[in-house]
């Protein structure tokens, strides 16, 4: 069994973290967690940082040497240090993406917006011509609230490699938390609808096809019957209508990033255990990077749910940190549903984020 993290609170992360959310239930709530592994910020101390930087000065071509240097005046609160360190590296290996995503990294958490931006843009003036890269830009834009500039990101990223059915969900995505229903309902039918797709694929986008008609059927009365129609046709395992609807999706090819979910019995239901006791489920286990993963408990529990990710095996690819989101919907379906973004990062392959928890009060229905 692989280790789980302590648990941390932040308030502030739960207020960002929160979008589109209706009126919470009174039976289901959801604390956010962590953007990050708890041990991620371990001290470092002068002692440690002079060997990581007598590591740089023995080697600069390092790779290694370099990516631990700046880590660790990151973790250890030098941000100023850690910049300078960073731009030293680039200068060096300027066609490095690890190390010009981390720049744009460390202006955002500095509070430099802009100048994290241009940092970031870097990442595909390098490889314009690489969807990866097209995707890990959009990747870093969302986890900074900039859904406008992720959704450029993707759509250019759609146009370099059309058939990937993965980036078409996560364009779909993007455009119906903007406001685009109806470009999220064409694109997500046009997964849905091709038989070519992985049912790995097919089936999440069925799942989130299904909140599009709901949607429609809800704002446009005439159309409710067609709607309820068309989510039938869909052949959702446990329907429309679910406690608890779970999401994710990160941003690095070639990988395989878990998502584990904890229900009050202390089951946890991830990729070797997809079934719960509960009638909770995962569907499918995505290994060859992006998801998306989803997990359903229709009849949610009395206790605590606790929803974590953890980085199984990491990618081939130029940026080997994974980064994404998980989306969990409560009360699907219902009036009182709530949808709540949760972005995290994973920085080595084992590391584990516990990003939510959801408590249930009373019995199920």
């Amino acid at each position: 069994m692989r280790r789980i993290v302590r648990w941390g609170f932040a308030a502030a992360l739960a207020v960002a973290a929160t979008q589109a959310a209706a009126t919470p239930s009174a039976r289901l709530n959801l604390v956010a967690g962590d953007r990050e592994p708890s041990n991620a910020r371990a001290a470092f101390g002068d002692a440690d940082l002079i060997k990581l930087r007598a590591a740089v000065a023995a080697d600069p071509k390092d790779r290694a040497a370099r990516f631990a240097l700046v880590r660790g005046l990151q973790r250890a609160g030098k941000l100023d240090d850690a910049v300078t360190a960073a731009r030293a590296w680039r200068a060096a290996d300027a066609y490095n993406l690890v190390v010009v995503r981390m720049l744009g990294d460390l202006y955002s958490e500095q509070g430099q917006q802009a100048q994290a931006r241009r940092a970031y843009s870097a990442v595909v003036e390098l490889l314009p011509d690489d969807a990866s890269a097209q995707r890990a830009l959009a990747s870093a834009l969302k986890q900074a609230g900039d859904l406008d500039a992720a959704y450029e990101r993707l759509t250019a990223a759609s146009k370099m490699s059309p058939d990937d059915r993965r980036l078409a969900f996560e364009l779909a995505d993007v455009a119906q938390r903007m406001g685009r229903a109806a470009e999220a309902r064409t694109r997500l039918e046009a997964i849905v609808g091709d038989s070519a797709a992985p049912e790995a694929i097919r089936y999440p986008a069925r799942q989130r096809l299904a909140q599009v008609y709901h949607q429609i059927a809800r704002d446009t009365p005439s159309e409710a019957a067609a709607m309820d129609k068309a989510i039938a046709e869909l052949k959702l395992a446990g329907g429309l209508e679910n406690d608890i609807k779970i999401y994710l999706t990160w941003d690095t090819d070639r990988s395989d990033v878990d998502l584990w979910v904890t229900n009050p019995s202390g089951e946890r239901v991830y990729y070797q255990h997809k079934q719960g006791a509960f009638g909770d489920a995962l569907f499918d286990d995505i290994t060859t990077g992006y998801g998306p993963e989803s997990y359903t408990a229709p009849h949610a529990k009395a206790g605590t749910y606790l929803v974590q990710v953890n980085y199984f095996g990491v990618g081939r690819g130029n940026i080997s940190e994974a980064r994404g989101e998980v989306v969990i919907v409560l009360d699907e379906g219902k009036p009182s549903e709530q949808r709540h973004v949760l972005p995290y990062r994973l920085f080595q392959k084992d590391d584990t984020v516990t990003v939510a928890r959801i408590d249930v009060r009373g019995g199920s229905r």
